[in-house]
């Protein structure tokens, strides 16, 4: 909070000599446009933002991406993205860390600076930039911080509440003169992650041949988490009425070793710990079908078109979960359910409507889903 405060009262008395700059810089703008997309944002979010990449680099721009060291890397290798900082970078620790990322903002030049959704600090940094053209986008409530540089913002946003996010992401883009792509997320693996990936599964027992079933077991957020036992009666079905070998995804191996011996089917089950996330990828990408809640890795499996089942639960299932198609099948919880956690508010405390959400799906309702899923794969 201090530093916050601190940065926030730095950045108002540079403000000045921040837009003088910045009308400076519209006075000769760079041959090739550069577009900085500011959200510190989680996994699941970078990956569906790549339409967003794709249509400014079709335009012609440089892309630089503000992004989490982690979650920066399903952008590596996607050949819409010149650039990334990450945030979470030790050097930029501390209020003389943070400093020395403002300099590099300013240094970078930007045309465009990006907020794509709503946060006091980054409310500040994409002025930082003194670019020429400053989007930012509000949400349903702005905080003091917001309310003051927003001010300061060219062009203004909001996000309302059951918005897809592509459709966001498009009309951000034609903001800025970009034309809108299709509805498509994206990651790219190398020669040596996918040989990795081949490796992993032959050691595991699974051929080259050989169907198997991801299923994530947690999401990084407690208001969408889904019982371990419940997720183990999932892969029971799954290997009885499929024939598919299933592998438990998560970087605690204590919780895919609690999901192996609820399953207690050793033949037929392994758990994925301790993976990149570049390598987890890698064996998403060769699954026959992917279980899970909202989080990081279902997106994945849906940028390399893996069959899934998206546990909904308390999440609003018209912002960004992938809508349902031939590919893709959702588990709704049962009415009465309104959605309770939003990508512009999302909650970190368990509320009566999200356990709801998530207690209610039941075992039942995901193994008929599967079934249809596959069925109609099949067919």
């Amino acid at each position: 909070m201090f530093r916050a405060l601190i940065l926030g009262t730095l950045t108002t008395l540079a403000l000045p000599w921040l837009l003088i700059a910045s009308w400076l810089r519209s006075r000769s703008p760079a041959r090739q446009r550069r577009v900085f997309v500011i959200q510190a944002a989680k996994i699941g979010d970078v990956v569906c933002m790549t339409p967003l990449f794709r249509s400014l680099h079709t335009h012609g721009d440089h892309v630089t991406v503000l992004c989490l060291r982690r979650t920066g890397e399903v952008l590596i290798g996607n050949p819409c993205v010149d650039a990334m900082i990450h945030i979470d970078d030790p050097r930029y620790r501390g209020l003389v860390g943070a400093l020395r990322l403002w300099r590099e903002f300013y240094r970078g030049r930007f045309s465009v600076s990006m907020v794509l959704f709503p946060a006091s600090s980054l409310s500040m940094m994409g002025l930082w930039t003194a670019s020429p053209v400053r989007i930012y986008t509000r949400g349903r409530v702005m905080s003091l911080m917001e309310r003051w540089f927003r001010l300061f913002y060219s062009l203004k946003a909001r996000y309302r509440r059951h918005t897809r996010t592509y459709d966001h992401y498009m009309y951000l883009a034609d903001l800025v003169g970009a034309k809108p792509v299709a509805y498509r997320h994206e990651m790219y693996l190398n020669a040596a992650e996918e040989q990795f990936a081949s490796t992993w599964l032959k050691d595991h027992g699974i051929g080259p041949d050989q169907r198997f079933a991801a299923i994530s077991l947690r999401a990084g957020n407690v208001l969408k988490e889904w019982p371990i036992e419940r997720f183990a009666s999932v892969a029971r079905h799954i290997i009885a009425h499929h024939s598919m070998h299933v592998i438990f995804l998560d970087l605690d191996q204590r919780v895919t070793d609690q999901a192996l011996t609820l399953l207690a089917d050793p033949s037929h089950a392994s758990g994925g710990c301790r993976l990149s996330l570049r390598h987890l990828a890698a064996i998403i990408k060769r699954a026959s079908l992917f279980v899970s809640v909202d989080t990081g890795p279902l997106y994945i499996a849906h940028a390399f078109d893996v069959p899934l089942v998206d546990i909904i639960g308390p999440v609003d299932p018209m912002e960004q979960p992938p809508p349902a198609d031939l590919r893709v099948a959702p588990v709704l919880p049962p009415p009465p359910g309104e959605p309770s956690s939003f990508v512009a508010d999302t909650l970190r405390t368990p509320t009566t409507a999200q356990q709801a959400a998530l207690e209610r799906t039941t075992v039942a309702m995901v193994t008929e889903t599967i079934d249809a899923l596959l069925k109609q794969l099949s067919r």
